[in-house]
């Protein structure tokens, strides 16, 4: 889905940084058509080779409320984690929900079942498997699998290369390679 978003902001006075930002969220949110348990895609500014994800869940109070599986575990989107967020990832799309009202009660209901989860790993549970588990009822990781991919292949290249060359050091870092990309294939789809 196109993303609509301008964050040109400037935080001279607290309050009003806040409130702007505030407006923008929500401008943002109504622009792009956010609905509850939708996902943003927030990507690295430098490089992107990575994504964040955070699961919207509706407004509290008139506030935007988001849920993330951060390092310290899944919780809800702070306006200083807000901050943070945007100053060093930058929303790259909006991955909707797709089921009925009812399945997405359901996917808000997982969501808010792991708030307070603290047991992030970077192959195991980061946040894509959070959001996968909110939108599938199931933990998995593209990005993890994509990075075992990878690592097979730079193994299976390495291995050619040992044989050829009829080295048992390059011999040896095929086979680590090849148990990382096994351990990073089989932690995508815990």
């Amino acid at each position: 889905m196109a993303i609509v978003l301008n964050w040109t902001i400037s935080s001279n006075d607290n309050f009003v940084y806040k409130e702007i930002v505030m407006k923008k969220l929500i401008h943002f949110i109504l622009k792009n058509g956010l609905k509850q348990a939708d996902a943003i895609v927030l990507r690295k500014k430098l490089l992107g080779m990575v994504d964040h994800y955070a699961i919207f869940m509706g407004f509290r109070n008139g506030s935007p409320v988001f849920l993330a599986n951060y390092r310290s575990g899944v919780k809800e989107v702070t306006f200083s984690d807000m901050q943070s967020i945007l100053a060093t990832l930058e929303p790259k799309e909006i991955e909707p929900f797709k089921g009925s009202e009812n399945e997405r009660q359901k996917a808000l209901n997982r969501a808010w079942s792991r708030l307070g989860e603290n047991s992030y790993n970077y192959t195991e549970n980061n946040c894509e498997h959070f959001k996968n588990y909110v939108h599938h009822g199931k933990d998995y990781s593209d990005q993890v699998k994509i990075a075992a991919d990878v690592t097979m292949g730079t193994a299976a290249l390495v291995g050619v290369a040992a044989i050829a060359t009829k080295s048992p050091k390059a011999g040896l870092i095929a086979a680590g390679l090849l148990l990382l990309g096994l351990y990073l294939n089989e932690s995508s789809k815990t």
